[in-house]
């Protein structure tokens, strides 16, 4: 049975939304949740936890995106929903840290074939509701973000909280259920071979590496914030603030980047890409100066603000730009090594904070983070949108003729 592309967005975000949420749960507090659970004081543990955590994903997304290549997406998603429910059973069961890693890793392995929901969801939308599916694929991410934290902090101050984890089993379980209900009458394959089989700019191993560059600097920059803000408004001087207030500070970028999808659904067309990119970084860096040095916390809040909207923004227009430049073919493999040039920066992001934090001050991340966003802007205006500047300028001198030939 096939049904609509409404139900079927409808299951394929729930995925998206259940499979980030968990993902996100006990991220602010894996110190506490080592602690508490299996007895480690070591808080380098966590570092290296979530080192190993994001290696994982580099290294077996890749792997995902090149088997949707020669498989059905749909089947290899059930094969991860199935073996992502088993080990997050798995998880409730450990004893000590070292299985919980263990176990940790063959499920992050199983569960990078998420990683496909978001393009299949691309590949099946019309071309022109592509602004669309981004802007509310910003603001499910940022609403798991959210919730999680929420949750999360629930979760740390139970009993038992391992055993959490065969609640979450059953969520991916259901979740494998809803897509082998929905997904039934659909094939990925097949609108492959309906659509235009035409070589685009994004097949080229020339302009994923380059635009792998500008979403690991991307992510590099907009990770160094993360770690250490709440300790540098807490503790430092001009603010002050309690942690209630800082927790509140922390998730602000995350609200905004909700209330930025009807923004990214309006202006995020291929023509606007460009300008829309070099705006949003432009805003991110002002934003993020201010927040390093500014000693207003009325100015440290509206810069939180801006700084969250146009995140959102900025980073619709990357992946606007991937997937509008891959071929139907390509686009699972494509934004699966995007992702893995998204996870290096995620992996580079807290050891540079740290190393910064240890030589300056708790306002280095930030101010490091607009110093490397300006170079990320010069980058992607050299590279990945020059690209498309030629290429629109070309259509533009061809559709002419066209018409012509037509008369």
């Amino acid at each position: 049975m096939k049904h609509s592309q409404r139900w079927v967005e409808i299951a394929l975000f729930l995925c998206v939304f259940l499979a980030l949420f968990t993902e996100v749960l006990l991220s602010p507090f894996y110190p506490q949740f080592f602690s508490k659970v299996f007895g480690v004081k070591d808080l380098s543990y966590t570092g290296y936890y979530i080192f190993v955590c994001r290696l994982t994903i580099v290294l077996c997304a890749p792997i995902w995106g090149f088997l949707s290549q020669r498989f059905e997406v749909k089947h290899l998603l059930y094969i991860g929903q199935a073996g992502t429910a088993i080990f997050t059973a798995m998880m409730a069961t450990a004893r000590n840290e070292q299985q919980f890693l263990i176990i940790t890793i063959l499920l992050l392995s199983f569960k990078s074939s998420y990683l496909l929901v978001y393009p299949l969801i691309i590949q099946l939308a019309a071309t022109e509701r592509r602004s669309t599916i981004t802007g509310i694929y910003q603001a499910v991410f940022h609403g798991a973000i959210v919730s999680a934290t929420i949750v999360g902090a629930w979760m740390v101050n139970l009993d038992a909280p391992l055993f959490l984890f065969y609640w979450i089993a059953i969520a991916d379980i259901l979740q494998l259920c809803l897509c082998i209900y929905t997904l039934g009458g659909i094939s990925s394959k097949k609108s492959e071979k309906n659509l235009e089989t035409k070589t685009q700019v994004g097949d080229s191993w020339g302009f994923i590496l380059a635009i792998g560059l500008v979403i690991l600097t991307f992510q590099l920059a907009n990770n160094l914030v993360r770690p250490y803000f709440t300790a540098y408004v807490t503790q430092s001087d001009p603010f002050g603030v309690s942690l209630l207030t800082s927790s509140v500070l922390f998730v602000i970028p995350n609200l905004m980047a909700i209330a930025a999808m009807p923004f990214i659904r309006k202006v995020g067309i291929p023509k606007h890409l460009p300008t829309l990119y070099t705006v949003g970084i432009c805003l991110l860096i002002i934003g993020l100066y201010f927040q390093g040095f500014s000693p207003y916390l009325s100015i440290l809040i509206l810069s939180r603000i801006v700084y969250g909207f146009f995140l959102a923004v900025s980073q619709a227009a990357l992946e606007l730009q991937l997937f509008g430049n891959s071929s139907q073919k390509q686009l699972h493999f494509n934004y699966s090594l995007a992702t893995s040039f998204a996870n290096v920066g995620h992996l580079g992001a807290p050891l540079f904070a740290s190393s910064l934090v240890s030589k300056y001050s708790l306002a280095s991340p930030l101010i490091a983070a607009a110093t490397v966003c300006i170079f990320n802007l010069a980058f992607a205006r050299l590279t990945i949108f020059k690209t498309v500047s030629i290429a629109q300028k070309t259509e533009l001198k061809i559709q002419p003729q066209t018409k012509r030939s037509n008369l």
